[in-house]
């Protein structure tokens, strides 16, 4: 596990700094000043989120270039071997603003749906179809929300994971901005290993996928949508070549 000092620097550096002074080095101390300046660019940069809730896209870009000490912050922060740290700070984050937001967003479309139809009538052919058809727009209107809201995200942490930050391409050569190499602790060097293991989009999409179906208001719900949505699709799609199906 991380030593107690990174481990404090990721939730709530300064107070652990003031409770544990004796475990901070001074390099935790100037690592610390930096990461706090890099962690609250990203956070201020995805609270951006506008009335659709859909978050912008990333704008850290813009902001490093406009604040070159921002760069150079993000720089000291892998400098000091906390490259990893940071991308698993990122990713949490990300993954409960989806929670948060994106996800319950998604499932209020279905609710919304089931309360439109549940007046329908089943021995009304013509109403069930349109009904139907709603769940079909529904479920892409859905769909395309949540991937805008994930898309937004991954914008974000596929900034941080390839350092595109001016200077960052050299950053992660070791030094960077005249940075020469820092030792990183064994323990912190493994972290980064660790999340480097598989792309941050494919771990994302994965824990976006989870949090959809925990989410759910029953265990059958998305399947169930799914499977009346390719059905309305399929049947109109096919009713010319096949004028009998309904």
């Amino acid at each position: 596990s991380l030593s107690p000092g990174y481990r404090g620097m990721m939730h709530s550096p300064r107070s652990h700094q003031r409770s544990h002074p004796s475990e901070w080095s001074p390099a935790d101390v100037e690592a610390t000043e930096h990461w706090i300046v890099a962690v609250d660019a990203v956070r201020a940069d995805r609270e951006q989120h506008p009335a659709n809730g859909v978050p912008p896209e990333c704008t850290l870009g813009a902001a490093c270039a406009a604040a070159p000490a921002l760069a150079r912050s993000l720089a000291l922060v892998c400098h000091h071997g906390l490259h990893g740290l940071l991308m698993q700070w990122a990713f949490s984050e990300a993954s409960e603003r989806l929670q948060q937001r994106a996800v319950p967003r998604f499932w209020e479309q279905y609710r919304q749906l089931v309360r439109s139809q549940a007046s329908v009538s089943a021995d009304d052919r013509g109403a069930v179809k349109a009904a139907q058809r709603r769940g079909v727009r529904a479920l892409l209107d859905a769909a395309s929300e949540l991937l805008r809201a994930a898309e937004a995200e991954l914008s974000a942490l596929s900034f941080l994971e390839g350092k595109a930050w001016p200077g960052g391409d050299a950053t992660a050569g070791g030094g960077g901005g005249g940075l020469s190499p820092h030792p990183r602790q064994p323990e912190v060097e493994a972290e980064l290993v660790v999340w480097l293991g598989a792309s941050v989009r494919e771990e994302l999409l994965t824990s976006l996928q989870t949090l959809v179906l925990t989410a759910a208001p029953h265990s059958d719900a998305l399947h169930l949508w799914l499977v009346i949505a390719w059905r309305r699709l399929f049947v109109d799609g096919t009713r010319k070549g096949c004028s009998g199906v309904e």
